[in-house]
């Protein structure tokens, strides 16, 4: 076998928590990552005699900080591959949106390369290489739906998942994570609010909340409004994703296919997508 392709989901925070600062410059924060099922597609082919990484994507995506590219050379480097790859990604989850995007790619490339060279996904390697690479890898290179997670995200502790909709509204801007830490004001070191894995997400949503929530909506006023119909549409447990700019609002009991094209057709300088629970396979 010489190719593979998979698809690479995106992910929303239930609640993103932030604890405290390490003497190392990240955070400790404790969060529940949850997969749902809109895809980038990632093509990994093998025995190339130079590097190709290809995008498909309406927007600039950078080449030499990308964590596709980070991620083929860490994997060259541990498991001494001689040859060259072709990646290719056509890119459908927005970039820099707190989506997950290229955490996700980064873990369909080391899923694709282990299959491609015959070594088993649950391989510690890995998981070694998916924690150097970012916070979010190893939770998409895990095949947990739902998770929790600690320390900068990567330890993970797999929870009963649900099935619901998600209606999410992308705005045309981006959040810097960095900024978004720099400027979240920490000051102390707190306890989390915990998530219970007995109750479904809307029967909690008091522990539902997102540390970056007062000083994104702050920054860009306009998602006060944003959240203001998810919630008159129907939305439950309405959150910031990540560092944002993606707000979403869970709908359980059935797709929200009225509201999806209702805010289609009224909200400017955004994108909607309308998403459900990844099924597990």
């Amino acid at each position: 076998m010489f190719r593979c392709l998979l698809f690479s989901p995106a992910k929303v925070n239930l609640c993103l928590q932030v604890l405290s600062k390490r003497e190392d410059g990240y955070h400790e924060i404790y969060t529940v990552f949850h997969k749902i099922d809109l895809f980038d597609e990632v093509e990994v082919e093998r025995a190339k005699p130079y590097f190709e990484l290809e995008f498909f994507s309406e927007e600039d995506v950078p080449f030499e900080e990308n964590l596709v590219y980070k991620a083929w050379l860490a994997f060259k480097e541990e498991f001494n591959i001689p040859e060259e790859v072709k990646i290719k990604v056509k890119k459908e989850i927005p970039i820099g949106a707190g989506l997950g995007g290229g955490s996700s790619n980064a873990a369909s490339v080391l899923k694709g390369l282990a299959y491609l060279y015959g070594i088993p996904w649950d391989d510690e390697r890995l998981f070694k290489i998916a924690k150097k690479l970012g916070a979010d890898v190893p939770f998409f290179l895990s095949p947990y739906i739902t998770a929790i997670g600690e320390g900068i995200g990567e330890k993970l502790t797999p929870i009963p998942g649900f099935n619901a909709w998600f209606l999410l509204i992308v705005p045309n801007f981006k959040v810097s994570t960095a900024w978004a830490y720099q400027n979240l004001g920490l000051t102390k070191s707190k306890n989390p609010v915990y998530y219970s894995a007995e109750l479904l997400p809307w029967e909690q949503e008091e522990a539902l909340f997102n540390d970056f929530k007062d000083l994104i909506f702050n920054e860009f006023k306009e998602l006060f409004d944003y959240e203001k119909w998810l919630k008159e549409t129907g939305g439950r447990c309405v959150n910031l994703s990540g560092t944002g700019p993606t707000i979403f609002g869970i709908f359980p009991e059935e797709p929200p296919f009225f509201a999806y094209e209702t805010l289609k057709k009224f909200l400017k300088n955004v994108r909607i997508f309308l998403a459900k629970t990844l099924e597990e396979t």
